[in-house]
């Protein structure tokens, strides 16, 4: 029993990852910074952000 719990576990855990592109994590840090581009740089290059994401964004400009 504890093989097919394990394998419950990870399927459920499969299941809850979600596919998003730059392009919505973008767009979604504009939405919550309330548009100032200093708030949004901070968001998407913050550590907690490559902590959720799994990547690391860089910001070139």
């Amino acid at each position: 029993m504890p093989a097919l719990r394990r394998t419950a576990q990870r399927a459920r855990a499969a299941a809850g990852k979600v596919h998003l592109t730059v392009g919505e994590v973008i767009a979604a840090a504009f939405e919550t910074s309330g548009g100032e581009l200093v708030e949004v740089l901070a968001q998407l290059t913050s550590p907690q952000m490559t902590r959720a994401l799994g990547r690391r964004i860089v910001v070139e400009g």
